[in-house]
């Protein structure tokens, strides 16, 4: 009787290890890193530095 239980919990590991192990085959994503888009990652509203020669521009059409 010993040896049917034996037998049993053998074949249970032996199963659930092969199970796990064809649950884990198989892509479950990119297998690569995707290149960055600088674009998306900045915010749509944001205010850009006004160089020297901008400002340099915008003073000389004010004053004409």
């Amino acid at each position: 009787m010993k040896a049917t239980h034996t037998l049993q919990l053998k074949r249970l590991l032996i199963s659930t290890v092969l199970l796990s192990a064809l649950a884990g085959c198989g892509q479950s994503g990119p297998l690569y890193l995707p290149e960055q888009q600088t674009e998306q990652n900045q915010p749509q509203n944001t205010v850009q530095p006004v160089t020297t020669a901008e400002q340099a521009k915008t003073q000389q059409s004010q004053g004409q």
